[in-house]
C-alpha cells in the first residue's frame, strides 16, 4: 500500500510585497509504503528471464517539525457604537487576526535493495530476508515524585516497545509472444499479396 503524504521539502519562489520579503515553500507529496521496480531481459531462447529486482520500503517516521509563516496580520483597535444617535469609539476591543500557512516537514526512512536473479519463463522466485525493527521508549509518572532521585523509581513506569516487519515478495514472470498469444485467440493476421 502507497499512501501520499503532502509536505515541503525546502523554500523557494521569494515572494516580494511592499516592504516585505517571504518565501513560499515547495509543496511535493512523498510516497509511503512499498513500492518496486523490475526490469527484465528475455534470454535469446525465450526460456529465461533476467530480473532486476530493487524493492523500495518508505516510512514516515515522524512529522513533528512544523513552520507557520504569518501571512496577513490584521489589527481591529476600536469599533464604533452608534448609541442615541452618538458615535463611541471603544478602544477597549482589541481583535486581532493573523492569516498564515502552516506546513509540516517530516522525516522519512526508507530502505531499498537491488537484486539480479534469472528465472525460467512462469517460474516463480521468492524475494526475503527484509526485516525492519523499530523500537521506543516511554516513561510515565507522577509529576513531581517521579522527578526524585532514587525515590523516582517508586513513582514512575517503564516501557519498551519493538515492532518487528518482516516483507517476503513474490514475483512470476511470464514470456508474452505476441503471435503465439494471437494463434491462441484464433486471431488471424491478413497479408498483403
Amino acid at each position: 500500500m502507497v499512501r501520499l503524504l503532502p509536505s515541503t521539502t525546502s523554500l523557494n519562489d521569494p515572494v516580494v510585497g511592499d516592504f516585505a520579503v517571504a518565501q513560499r515553500p515547495v509543496i511535493v507529496v512523498l510516497n509511503e509504503g512499498t513500492q518496486m521496480n523490475v526490469q527484465s531481459v528475455v534470454s535469446n531462447d525465450k526460456r529465461f528471464v533476467r530480473l532486476t529486482l530493487v524493492p523500495q520500503f518508505t516510512r514516515l517516521e515522524a512529522a513533528d517539525r512544523q513552520f507557520t509563516f504569518q501571512g496577513k496580520k490584521t489589527s481591529n483597535t476600536g469599533t464604533s457604537v452608534l448609541n442615541n444617535g452618538v458615535t463611541t469609539a471603544l478602544r477597549n476591543n482589541e481583535d486581532t487576526l493573523i492569516e498564515g500557512t502552516t506546513v509540516q516537514q517530516p522525516t522519512v526512512g526508507t530502505t531499498s535493495v537491488t537484486t539480479t536473479v534469472s528465472v525460467p519463463d512462469g517460474g516463480t522466485i521468492l524475494l526475503g530476508g527484509i526485516k525492519r525493527l523499530r523500537e521506543a521508549r516511554t516513561e510515565r509518572g507522577t509529576p513531581i515524585l517521579s522527578k526524585i532521585p532514587y525515590l523516582n523509581r517508586l513513582f514512575k513506569n517503564s516501557a519498551i516497545g519493538r515492532e518487528t516487519n518482516t516483507l517476503m515478495m513474490t514475483v512470476t514472470p511470464r514470456i508474452i509472444i505476441p503471435e503465439e498469444e494471437e494463434e491462441l485467440l484464433g486471431v488471424t493476421t491478413n497479408s498483403r499479396p
